[in-house]
């Protein structure tokens, strides 16, 4: 769970004081301010003490610059002819933004009146601006805004390199003989073409999918055959491309799209080599259709299932909350479901729709930022509707320049996705002919309990109040009036809403602003509280999105089979990969810094486990806090949840010494010899969590553990040798020397880590690691001095991933074999591991 601070940070630039009229002299006068320039003149001429509203409707409406009296259908300026409203201002009628790949030349189609109203030039504005209307600038800055940041983007894309990078590919393939570093090349040289002409995209889809042909990814090569035509793959070649779809389609066993492709290959005029190809596929298909059976597929009737729902939603409080139906066992399931909504965490390349990691890419050629990928064209047009209301801020890039003035932009990301998704779905049930004013109502009413509408379950969540009106509250709101602007203005959003209405109901595009800004508003409210979730999964270090030209492609043998001797760059990381929101099962628990249940992420999918018996009618608990308290301190947690609008009662936090749990894996003894007491330290400087050997601060070599620990009973700082040495024998371990070196520094660790030290485990990760990477070929011979009973042990732990080098569980081995070191470690039976 991030916090409101990260989540919703404004920048010192956006909200720095200045004189009113000067700040709003020299804000007219900037050519294109930046976002914290935009929301910063707001602040300024807004007074918080005077902001009074019941709900995010309101406060919207206080905000924004739109006249209660043009409401209506007729102000709607994208339908007006005459230039000239009622105040006799100008007013340009615009129409949705295009790709700006194929606009043209439209520096100023951004510019103009909004929705029908007056909008003021930037350079005619008053110095002496008054806090009525305080955005009437607004909308034209952020529309200028939108334009500056269309003009910046696509500065990566270059064809020059596209087609080296697919040169490259060609030559790994044809003559290293290395088809997946070639697949490699060409997905980079995919990510590298310009939009503007998708002939360097097409020719390297048709290259990888020849690669993945010959890897046996016949579905993926199909897929990149498809977009290959899509893209515009030359006419010229089209029998090859035809060719190699029919026999992906062969090899997939669809008989019926093989025939289709063989028989388009039949109306075309072939050479020979085509020709003779063809008929062998026609004849290799006509044998396996003849050879084909039906096979005894198990259906689940003979399994023991149970359908009886493990939980029930209750309410206490006005609040929801949930509950047990039945007595469930430790490790038992509790619940599965699947997010509603989900955004990409940046980190690494997840499938916008299904949120998996590692696959083949295939990214939306139209975003600048190419951060728009999928695992498959499936899954692509599955995500097409909400992709086609967000391509094009992804092709301005608008979603990353958020992060300009706010900590965590994919938290707005997430927000409108949330509306996007759901707002459509809920229109449908509308019969009546609405307002804004009886819809608004509506959907805080009878709407709102419908259980039966998926988007309900969002509106119920629980949101973080604020007392007051602050600087980020109306930072976000301005925030959410942007996106909300750019659902008018840049897609054809409103549209499809005014399309899930009767015919004989219809709102003015200013009113759906308003609307969709208050939804969103309230949406921000909700993930800033507790709804927000950390989908964390286990990602590899050798991630194909960090390209590089050293031995990571030398990584694989084959689809799914490892070189020997690499198996430890498989030591990866469990990494935030994705936000996600679970309406009806995660968000609804309650909060308890000792959690009762335990998430195990799978793409979209959520799987609680019960981390204890709990009987029939017990509440299911989970910790908002970004750690337990076994993992975060009772102070840094509280802070932490306050920040969420959560107070903790639970009985981890009513203990009278709340942190002796975290402190159990925080414990030394002092290397001091005339004192030797056990102690742990209570705050280190630059050490979050007391987990000094994460920080730069500490490790590296220049500071040498200098005053890092200091024991509390003769003020002594710890040496922390034994850490130094360690990590210096780690790097040389296949040398007799060395190893006795990292024996003699595991022997010390041990005398003064004590019990279920956390650090144990860090060096057992480094230590496994390294033992992977230097015994390749089953190294008996550095095991010459361990005595025979250790050997036995060790020798099992050691070797035994390597009977299965060549397997598809070489990840599942890695993981067992960490936590059997792990063990050993935590059970102080460090030295036994390490005597190799």
């Amino acid at each position: 769970m991030a916090s409101s601070s990260s989540s919703a940070r404004v920048n010192n630039k956006a909200t720095s004081s200045a004189p009113p009229a000067a700040a709003a002299a020299s804000f007219s006068s900037a050519p294109v301010p930046s976002l914290g320039d935009l929301i910063g003149h707001q602040l300024r001429q807004l007074k918080l003490e005077e902001l009074h509203y019941t709900d995010e409707l309101q406060f919207i409406q206080i905000l924004t610059p739109v006249k209660r009296q043009k409401l209506n259908r007729e102000a709607d300026g994208d339908v007006q002819k005459d230039g000239c409203n009622g105040g006799g201002d100008t007013v340009v009628a615009l129409a949705p933004l295009s790709r700006p790949e194929y606009g043209g030349e439209e520096d100023d189609d951004l510019i103009g009146a909004v929705g029908g109203f007056s909008v003021s030039s930037p350079t005619s504005t008053p110095a002496t601006t008054t806090t009525k209307e305080p955005l009437l600038d607004f909308r034209t800055h952020v529309l200028k805004w939108f334009q500056n940041l269309r003009h910046q983007t696509g500065h990566f894309k270059s064809e020059e390199e596209s087609r080296r990078l697919r040169e490259a590919g060609n030559d790994s393939y044809r003559k290293e003989k290395h088809p997946l570093k070639a697949s490699d090349l060409f997905t980079e040289a995919i990510f590298l073409a310009p939009a503007r002409n998708t002939l360097a995209a097409a020719l390297a889809h048709a290259n990888r999918s020849l690669v993945l042909y010959d890897c046996g990814l016949y579905a993926e090569s199909y897929d990149d055959c498809l977009c290959s035509l899509d893209l515009g793959f030359p006419e010229e070649y089209l029998p090859l491309i035809k060719l190699r779809q029919a026999a992906c389609a062969l090899k997939l066993r669809n008989f019926t799209l093989c025939e289709e492709h063989l028989h388009e290959l039949l109306h075309i005029e072939l050479n020979q080599v085509f020709e003779t190809r063809t008929h062998e596929l026609w004849h290799q298909c006509e044998v396996l259709k003849v050879e084909r059976f039906e096979m005894a597929v198990q259906t689940g009737d003979d399994l023991e299932t149970n359908d009886m729902k493990a939980f029930e939603i209750a309410w206490l409080d006005n609040s929801s909350s949930l509950h047990s139906t039945r007595a469930l066992a430790r490790n038992s399931l509790i619940f599965e479901s699947e997010a509603v909504a989900m955004v990409p965490s940046g980190n690494c390349r997840v499938c916008d729709c299904c949120g998996i990691t590692q696959f083949i890419p295939f990214p939306c050629i139209y975003c600048s930022n190419r951060l728009v990928v999928y695992c498959s064209r499936q899954c692509r047009f599955k995500h097409a509707a909400i992709h086609a209301v967000e391509c094009f801020g992804h092709q301005i890039e608008l979603f990353e320049s958020f992060g300009e003035v706010f900590g965590m932009p994919r938290l707005l990301q997430l927000a409108l996705r949330l509306l996007i998704t759901g707002l459509p779905e809920m229109l449908a049930h509308c019969r009546k002919k609405p307002t804004l004013s009886k819809l608004w109502s509506c959907i805080n009413g009878a709407l709102l309990e419908r259980q039966d509408i998926g988007y309900s379950s969002v509106l119920r969540l629980e949101r973080l109040e604020e007392e007051h009106s602050s600087e980020t509250l109306i930072s976000l709101a301005l925030a959410a009036h942007i996106l909300a602007i750019y659902l008018s203005k840049c897609t054809t959003f409103f549209d499809q809403l005014e399309k899930s209405l009767p015919s004989a109901s219809r709102m003015s595009s200013a009113e759906w602003e308003l609307l969709c800004a208050a939804l969103l508003m309230r949406h921000i409210s909700q993930l800033r509280h507790r709804s927000l979730t950390h989908c964390r999964s286990f990602v590899l270090p050798t991630d194909p999105h960090v390209f590089s030209p050293l031995n990571e492609f030398q990584l694989w043998a084959a689809p799914m089979r490892l070189q020997e001797g690499h198996l430890h760059l498989l030591a990866g990381e469990v990494a935030v990969v994705a936000y996600a929101v679970y309406p009806e099962t995660l968000s609804l628990c309650r909060h308890s810094c000792s959690s009762t249940i335990c998430s195990k992420f799978s793409g979209r999918k959520l799987t609680a486990l019960a981390l204890l018996d709990l009987p029939a009618g017990s509440g299911i608990y989970n910790c908002f806090a970004s750690g337990n308290y076994q993992q975060l301190r009772q102070g840094e947690r509280s802070k932490e949840l306050e920040e969420h609008g959560i107070k903790c009662y639970c009985s981890a936090c009513q203990l009278s010494h709340t942190d002796d749990q975290f402190y159990k894996f925080h414990r030394y003894r002092c290397d001091n010899p005339k004192c030797m007491e056990i102690f742990t330290p209570h705050a280190l400087p630059h050490a979050p969590n007391l987990r000094w050997w994460l920080s730069e601060e500490y490790t590296q070599p220049e500071y040498n553990g200098a005053e890092l620990i200091v024991c509390p009973h003769c003020d002594q700082a710890q040496k922390l040798e034994w850490f130094w040495s360690f990590n210096t024998s780690l790097i040389d371990c296949e040398l007799i020397e060395e190893r006795c070196k990292l024996y003699a520094a595991i022997e010390r660790a041990e005398s003064q880590l004590m019990e279920l030290h956390e650090c144990k485990v860090a060096l057992a990760r480094l230590l496994l690691e390294q033992c992977l990477m230097v015994h390749r070929a089953l190294a008996f011979a550095l095991m010459s001095f361990v005595s025979p009973s250790l050997r036995i042990g060790l020798l099992f732990s050691i070797s035994l991933p390597f009977l299965f080098l060549f397997s598809c569980v070489q990840i599942l081995l890695l993981l067992s074999l960490s936590l059997c070191v792990c063990i050993i470690f935590l059970s102080g039976r460090l030295i036994a591991v390490c005597a190799f």
